[in-house]
């Protein structure tokens, strides 16, 4: 529903896993060490192995399903890259089933089914998209602090509200509308995602472009300028600062 779905790919801050099995923990470890070196296809392998040692843990499960979402861009096909958003979907349901009460599972789900708006059918797409706003709102509902879970909403509300006309009328008449959503409402959640976490580039990346919707090209400068002092969590946020500079080269 834009350039990279109803949602982004987001970091997910996965609790450290209570994993009873030794073997899982130490795996667990070297994935995220990966992690944070931007190593997707290592890291999935890690995890994949520490889900072999645990298979019912949910953490694990969480981190298989973050990896296969940021595998979707490295993906040599559409084909390729549908797996990988539907395996992502799986293991977040996977989470979701073992830990009900975990708002990091909910906003997995909701994760997942925004990487996947990009790679379904147009009616799809919608129905996709209500699950986005519904298990963001079970995130928040579980804990109002998560800055991500703010984000998810602020992605749902932009990109409702930017919807384009033949999704309407789909949505319309298959589902009788879409919730109502806005680039204000937008505004305020990645307001306060930012007051919740200002140091994430993501943040700063996604505000400014609601502000360039909203024709206020001040504040976008000011959010881009901001995005640039910050150190980017993944090889997406370093892909939103380059287009912070070339946003701010521009006359």
């Amino acid at each position: 529903m834009n350039r990279r779905g109803l949602c982004t790919l987001i970091f997910l801050a996965c609790h450290a896993a209570a994993a009873i099995n030794p073997q899982a923990e130490k795996l667990i470890e070297q994935g995220d060490a990966e992690v944070r070196a931007l190593h997707a296809p290592e890291a999935l392998a890690l995890f994949d192995q520490a889900s072999q040692a645990d298979p019912n843990n949910p953490e694990i499960l969480l981190r298989i399903s973050q990896q296969c979402s940021n595998m979707i861009a490295q993906a040599k096909s559409p084909a390729e890259a549908l797996a990988y958003a539907t395996r992502s979907l799986d293991e977040a349901k996977q989470a979701l089933a073992l830990a009900p009460d975990n708002e990091k599972a909910h906003l997995a789900v909701a994760v997942a089914y925004g990487r996947l708006t990009d790679l379904v059918d147009n009616r799809t797409k919608i129905e996709y998209s209500r699950y986005v706003k519904a298990e963001a709102e079970k995130a928040l509902q579980l804990d109002p602090k998560d800055d991500f879970a703010w984000h998810v909403l602020g992605r749902w509300n932009y990109s409702v509200a930017t919807l384009n006309p033949f999704l309407k009328l789909i949505a319309k008449y298959v589902y009788g509308g879409m919730p109502e959503a806005s680039l204000e409402e937008a505004e305020r959640d990645y307001q306060k995602a930012i007051e919740i976490a200002p140091q994430r580039v993501i943040h700063h990346y996604e505000l400014a472009r609601v502000y360039v919707a909203l024709g206020q090209m001040d504040a976008a400068r000011k959010e881009w300028e901001m995005e640039l002092t910050l150190k980017p969590e993944d090889n997406e946020g370093v892909n939103d600062q380059n287009e912070a500079r070339a946003a701010l080269a521009k006359p």
